[in-house]
């Protein structure tokens, strides 16, 4: 394979953050030799050892794709070290995967950058009960109980000071919003909504075409690695 855009003889995995279910499922429903494969985006929090399973599940991936893809930017090198040893591995250029939900990494900088203190949610993040107010109540009350928990998150959280809902087009919105809101109201943040600029990169990560400006495209074998984002 020498170009840079999947067609229907090509089996491509796409191994995945949990969070960009909605999106991914969203794009992909009509490209039936795309399969991916998710994991927990609690891994985001633990980085340490988001590799290993990023690399289990390539290397599963690897019995039956042609080309594997990740949906992941570097996420605090979360992925480094991973290699696929038979494909070519596709990796976007990008820190954070927030660039996915904004339409490209140049549109969350410059959005990150008229707001440095923003905690972005996604219908994902939502859904799968990653805000930060779900994790207050079901991961930290059940251990350290209410008032514990509560300080524990408002100290995670005390640099924050914007709760942006990403609405990508997905999802009915209300519910997002409502749970949005109280996590904004909760923790002292102002609340603001925005629209995903498009699901352009969800289709690129399904489809391509994996552009050299966008995607790295490592040969079978070569290794993730911190200097690859540096650039």
């Amino acid at each position: 394979m020498t170009d840079n855009t999947s067609d229907n003889n090509d089996r491509v995995a796409l191994v995945a953050c949990q969070v960009m279910e909605p999106e991914l499922e969203w794009v992909r429903k009509d490209y039936n030799h795309v399969s991916v494969l998710y994991l927990d985006q609690g891994l985001h929090r633990t980085p340490k050892l988001m590799a290993d399973q990023v690399q289990a599940l390539v290397d599963q991936a690897a019995e039956t794709a042609d080309r594997i893809v990740l949906g992941y930017g570097l996420c605090s090198n979360g992925i480094v070290g991973v290699t696929a040893r038979k494909q070519v591995l596709i990796v976007p250029r990008c820190h954070d995967c927030i660039a996915f939900f904004l339409g490209s990494p140049e549109v969350y900088k410059a959005d990150f950058e008229s707001r440095p203190g923003t905690y972005y949610l996604t219908p994902g993040w939502i859904g799968e009960g990653k805000d930060p107010l779900t994790i207050m109540e079901d991961e930290y009350e059940p251990k350290f109980g209410r008032e514990t928990a509560e300080w524990i998150k408002k100290e995670e959280l005390k640099h924050y000071t914007h709760i942006v809902l990403i609405d990508t087009g997905v999802a009915e919105i209300e519910p997002l919003r409502k749970r949005a809101k109280e996590n904004a109201e909760f923790f002292g943040m102002q609340y603001i909504e925005t629209e995903g600029k498009s699901l352009d990169y969800f289709v690129k990560l399904v489809q391509g075409p994996y552009a050299e400006d966008e995607f790295f495209q490592l040969k079978p074998g070569e290794a993730v690695t911190q200097e690859m984002f540096l650039g």
